[in-house]
C-alpha cells in the first residue's frame, strides 16, 4: 500500500537517524501495525505503531542510543511514534513469555517493559503489517493463536474499558479537556476503540477504529446510531455535529460504553454510586 506522507516521513526519519547514531547493524527490521495497515489514516489523530527488530539484546549504551533517536523525532513531529524495539525472533513467541525490552509508549519516552499489548500487535503484524526496511513479513514466523486473542480482548473490555465506563458514569461536561482537540479524541476513542474490540469478538478479524464504527452502524441497533456517527464525524473532523448539548453527547457516549463493554463480557457496567 502507499503511505500517507507523513507516515514515510516519519518512518525515513528514523531510519535516517538510527543510521547516523545506532551503532551499525544494530537495527534489522521496522514494521507498522495499527489502524494504518488496514487502510485509515486520521490526521488529527493517528498514531504510527511500529515494531523494530534488533541485531541483539541492546546493551546500556545502545538503549540510551536509542533513546537519542527518539528524542529527536519527538522533537521534530507531533505525530507519536510508538512501539517496542525486539529481536527478529521473538516475534515466533507467545509475547507473554518474553522479557522486557525498549519501547516508546504513548507518553512519548522510551521505557523498559513488557506489554499486554504486544498480543494486538503480533496478531496485527502477521494479518496485515507492513514492511519498511528488514525481511518481509511474510518471511519472518510471527506468533498467533486466535483464543488467546479473543481472551485477550475480553479482558481488555472487563479491565481497562470497564474502568473507562465506570469513570464516565461519574462524569459532568465540567470534567471533559477543555481543549476541544483533546475532548474530541477522549470521545472518539470511547466510541470506536471499544467498538473495535467488540468487533473482533463478533467477526473475528482486525480492523481499524472507523471501519468498526462503520460496521457498527449496520450491527447495533439505531439507539446507537446518533453517537456512532458522532465518533466518526469527530474522528475525520468533518460534518455538523448531531447534538446540541455536550451534556447529550457525554451521556450517550456513557451508555454506549457501557453497553459495549456489558455485550463483549457479559456484565454489566456498575451503576454510577
Amino acid at each position: 500500500m502507499t503511505l500517507p506522507a507523513p507516515v514515510r516521513d516519519l518512518c525515513d526519519r528514523f531510519l535516517l537517524l538510527a543510521e547516523r547514531e545506532l551503532p551499525v547493524g544494530l537495527l534489522t527490521g521496522l514494521y507498522l501495525h495499527g489502524g494504518l495497515v488496514f487502510g485509515e489514516w486520521a490526521p488529527r489523530e493517528s498514531d504510527v505503531d511500529f515494531v523494530a527488530t534488533l541485531a541483539h539484546r541492546p546493551e546500556p549504551a545502545e538503549v540510551e542510543a536509542l533513546r537519542g533517536v527518539h528524542a529527536q523525532m519527538v522533537a521534530s513531529s507531533s505525530i507519536r511514534f510508538d512501539g517496542p524495539h525486539l529481536l527478529a525472533a521473538d516475534l515466533a513467541c507467545d509475547p507473554r513469555t518474553l522479557p522486557p525490552v525498549p519501547q516508546m509508549i504513548p507518553t512519548r519516552k522510551l521505557e523498559i517493559l513488557a506489554s499486554p499489548s504486544w498480543m494486538i500487535t503480533w496478531h496485527e503484524l502477521a494479518q496485515a503489517g507492513i514492511t519498511i526496511t528488514g525481511p518481509e513479513l511474510s518471511t519472518l514466523q510471527i506468533w498467533t493463536d486466535k483464543q488467546a486473542l479473543h481472551d485477550y480482548t475480553v479482558d481488555n473490555l472487563d479491565t481497562y474499558w470497564r474502568s473507562n465506563a465506570e469513570g464516565l458514569a461519574r462524569a459532568t461536561p465540567a470534567d471533559l479537556p477543555t481543549d476541544q482537540r483533546e475532548r474530541d479524541y477522549l470521545l472518539t476513542h470511547c466510541i470506536l476503540a471499544s467498538v473495535r474490540l467488540h468487533h473482533l469478538l463478533v467477526t473475528g478479524e482486525m480492523t481499524a477504529k472507523s471501519r468498526a464504527g462503520r460496521w457498527a452502524l449496520t450491527h447495533y441497533d439505531e439507539r446507537w446510531h446518533r453517537v456512532l456517527t458522532e465518533g466518526l464525524r469527530l474522528r475525520d473532523a468533518s460534518g455538523t455535529s448531531g447534538y446540541v448539548d455536550q451534556a447529550d453527547l457525554l451521556a450517550d457516549v456513557r451508555d454506549f460504553l457501557a453497553y459495549v463493554v456489558a455485550t463483549g463480557t457479559g456484565r454489566p457496567v456498575a451503576p454510577a454510586a
